[in-house]
Parts: structure tokens; C-alpha cells; sequence
């Protein structure tokens, strides 16, 4: 081999090379976030938080990619937290009630009739009840981005309307696997049965129970209309997703792209706010075309009252008086 092949062979092996390395840091700038949830698909909540991958995705030139997996995908919410805090997952966006898995403090989101009303609500989590509940999740490694409504939740049944607290006397309802929603239920005189999501349509079907309550999107989008009768505007308890990222991942992510993130989650919260607010009277009028008598007449001063118990309750064994400060003076009560 003459000495210009040599140089020829020794100059494209320095450009493959060169070419391997280039991609190889290419590949090493892409921070690829596993992103988890519950949520179902065909929300405002689910939806924007697609939405929010693709314009990170795009504003950090390809640098941030979030992986989603809606639906339950990779488990249940108290899984999904669980593999984020051992570092299995990068991020999850998981109801704020359901974190108590990690901390009880959690919990809080489960008090019945927290907010006087909508504004409260939703800024409370703008503000220093946020950050205070967001801190709590900082001490589980766990850093967060953003809150998304999931939305007030309603009861359903196949007895009759709800509208006092005595009209729950007896009523074996559905509720999520937490201790101090169970509490709220036997409080109002109702039965609770505690299970899946997944397992309600049918349960409901065969008659094993008479209720159950979640948002409004919860309730038409699975067509819970085709087994329950009865549909009632309680809002006795106001979900808010908390989406997080895993701290020792988020302390790789460069401070510019941090904003990007931080900016999209803050754009996605009021849109789904605003989406929620549009949907409403929509759900509403989906259930009575399908035959559903819908009660918007609930006496929730009176709920309320009855609730009072619950809230002392878990001041005193749980909460504390300075978290529960925090939410008092957010509350609007």
C-alpha cells in the first residue's frame, strides 16, 4: 500500500470516527424523561400533557423528550410513585390524594368540601398550599413542575338523588383505596367499598354496589351513564394531579431548559382549567341526553357541617395545625 492510500484510509477513518463521536454526544445531550399516569385518554388533563411533550420537545431543539404512558400503563398510581422514588421512572403525574402513599400528609387533598369554591381551589395551588405540599414530596426526591385539575368529583347511584347528607344513609358506594376518604363516606352515613377504578363499570353492572363518585370526565367519557340512574353535583372532594420529576434527574437538565419546562406545565395548567370550565355544562347535558336524572340541587353548607368531625380528626392525628393553617387561610371558609 503506497503512502496516499494510506493517508486516504488513515483521513476516513478519522471522519467515521469523528462522525460516531458527534453522534454519540448527540445522543448524550437527548434527556429522555419516562413519564407515567393514571389519567384518562381523551381529557383535558391527558391531552395537554401530550401536548406539553411536544413543545418542550420542539422549544429545546429535541434535548428534553417526554415518554408518556397514560392509562395505567406502567401500574397504579401508588406504583408509578414508587418507581420514580427508586428511580425506575423519570416522572408521573399522580393525584395529589394519592401521594399520601409516601407521606399521609398528602391526604389533605381528601377533606370534603376543602374550598368554598372554584378560585380558591385553584389558586391555593398557585400559592403557598402548593409549594407547602410540594415540598413534601421534595423530602421523597421528588421535584415538581406543574399541578393539573383533575376536577370535582360527583356520586352517582341507582337510588335516588343526592341532596342532603341523610340521602347517603346506607348507600354502598365505590371510593378509592385512601383512609381518609372511607372516613368522609361513613361520616355522611354511607357504606364504603373500596376498589379499582377499572373494576366499577362492571361491579355497578351486576348490582354488587349502588354508587360511586368521580369528575365528570370520569363519569361520561367511560359511559358510566349505561349502569347508573342518577347523577348528583356533590363536589365533595377537588382532585389536582402533581406533576413530578425525579430530582437527581431534574438537577441533569440544563437551568434553560428547566424554564422550558416549567413554562409549558404552567401554560398546560390554565388550559386544562379553562377546558375544564368549557366541558362542564357539556358533561352535563351528555348524562341527561342519555337518560341519566341529574340533581344539581346538593345542600353543601350542610355537607359540610357534618364533615366538620373528619377535619378535627385529622388535624390532630395526621396533618397538624400548621399545615392545616396553611390551607385555612387559602380555603375562603
Amino acid at each position: 500500500m503506497n503512502k496516499w492510500k494510506m493517508v486516504l484510509l488513515t483521513g476516513s477513518l478519522f471522519i467515521i470516527l469523528s462522525a460516531c463521536s458527534n453522534a454519540n454526544a448527540d445522543q448524550a445531550d437527548t434527556v429522555t424523561l419516562q413519564l407515567g399516569h393514571a389519567l384518562t385518554e381523551g381529557t383535558p388533563a391527558s391531552d395537554l400533557i401530550e401536548d406539553m411533550a411536544a413543545e418542550v420537545e420542539e422549544k429545546t431543539d429535541g434535548r428534553i423528550v417526554f415518554d408518556i404512558y397514560p392509562n395505567s400503563l406502567l401500574g397504579s398510581e401508588t406504583e408509578m410513585l414508587e418507581q420514580v422514588q427508586l428511580g425506575a421512572m423519570d416522572s408521573a403525574a399522580i393525584m395529589v390524594g394519592s401521594m399520601q402513599a409516601l407521606d399521609m400528609r398528602m391526604a389533605i387533598e381528601d377533606l370534603p368540601y376543602m374550598w368554598k369554591d372554584i378560585d380558591h381551589a385553584r389558586a391555593a395551588y398557585k400559592g403557598e398550599f402548593g409549594e407547602y405540599l410540594a415540598d413534601i414530596m421534595a423530602e421523597q426526591g421528588m421535584t415538581k413542575i406543574g399541578y393539573l385539575e383533575w376536577g370535582y368529583r360527583h356520586i352517582t347511584n341507582n337510588r335516588g338523588p343526592i341532596v342532603e347528607p341523610r340521602d347517603m344513609d346506607g348507600l354502598n358506594i365505590r371510593v378509592a383505596e385512601t383512609k381518609l376518604r372511607v372516613d368522609a363516606f361513613e361520616q355522611m352515613g354511607a357504606m364504603p367499598t373500596v376498589m379499582a377504578f377499572s373494576e366499577v363499570y362492571g361491579v355497578l353492572q351486576q348490582g354488587a354496589i349502588d354508587a360511586q363518585e368521580n369528575p365528570l370526565a370520569n363519569i361520561v367519557l367511560p359511559k358510566l351513564y349505561e349502569v347508573q340512574d342518577y347523577f348528583s353535583l356533590t363536589g365533595h372532594f377537588y382532585n389536582t394531579v402533581m406533576l413530578v420529576v425525579k430530582t437527581d434527574v431534574w438537577e441533569e437538565i440544563s437551568s434553560e431548559d428547566q424554564e422550558i419546562i416549567l413554562a409549558e406545565a404552567e401554560r398546560i395548567q390554565e388550559e386544562v382549567n379553562a377546558k375544564n370550565d368549557e366541558q362542564q355544562e357539556a358533561y352535563i347535558q351528555e348524562l341527561k341526553s342519555q337518560g341519566m336524572q341529574v340533581n344539581e340541587d346538593v345542600n353543601i353548607e350542610t355537607f359540610r357541617e357534618q364533615m366538620l368531625p373528619v377535619y378535627e380528626k385529622w388535624e390532630e392525628d395526621v396533618f397538624g395545625e400548621e399545615m392545616m393553617d396553611v390551607y385555612r387561610k387559602a380555603s375562603g371558609w
